[in-house]
C-alpha cells in the first residue's frame, strides 16, 4: 500500500468492520479489543493508526449520527437498517464532521464503495442517497459558519 489515499480506504474498511463489532458485542469492545482486532487486520502502522482514530471516533459518535441519519430517512428508522448500512453511516457522518480535511465527495465515495462491497446491490444507492443529503445539510451549516 503506498499511497496515502489507499492507506485511508484500507483503514476505514478495517474501522467499519470494528465499529460493526462494536455494535455486536458492546462498548468494551472498542476499550479492550480493538487494538488486538486492528493488529490482525494490517501490518501496516500507518493504516492500524488511521483505522484506530476513525474507529473510535465513529464509535463515540455513533449516536448523533444515528439521530442526523434518522431526521434523513423519517419514513425508517434506523434500527430497521441492515447493520452494515447502519455502520456504513455512522463512519460516514462521522468522517463528514469530524475530518474537514477530507472531502465530502470523497466520503460519499467511499461510503458507497464501502456498500457495493459489504452490502445489498440496493444498499448503495440508498447511503448514497442519504450521504448526499447530509453532505448537503453539512455544508449549508459550515457555509454558514464561516
Amino acid at each position: 500500500m503506498n499511497t496515502t489515499n489507499e492507506k485511508r480506504s484500507a483503514a476505514r474498511r478495517i474501522a467499519l468492520q470494528a465499529i460493526y463489532q462494536a455494535e455486536v458485542q458492546g462498548d468494551t469492545f472498542i476499550a479492550q479489543m480493538l487494538p488486538t482486532f486492528i493488529s490482525q487486520a494490517t501490518d501496516d502502522n500507518d493504516v492500524r493508526q488511521l483505522a484506530t482514530s476513525m474507529a473510535c471516533g465513529a464509535w463515540d459518535y455513533h449516536k448523533e449520527a444515528d439521530e442526523w441519519a434518522g431526521r434523513l430517512i423519517p419514513r425508517w428508522t434506523i434500527t430497521r437498517l441492515a447493520a452494515v448500512d447502519r455502520n456504513i453511516l455512522r463512519l460516514a457522518l462521522w468522517e463528514l464532521t469530524h475530518q474537514p480535511q477530507t472531502p465530502g465527495k470523497v466520503v460519499l465515495d467511499e461510503a458507497i464503495n464501502m456498500a457495493r462491497e459489504y452490502s445489498t446491490e440496493e444498499s448503495y444507492g440508498f447511503i448514497n442517497g442519504v450521504l448526499d443529503a447530509a453532505l448537503k445539510q453539512h455544508n449549508r451549516l459550515t457555509d454558514s459558519a464561516r
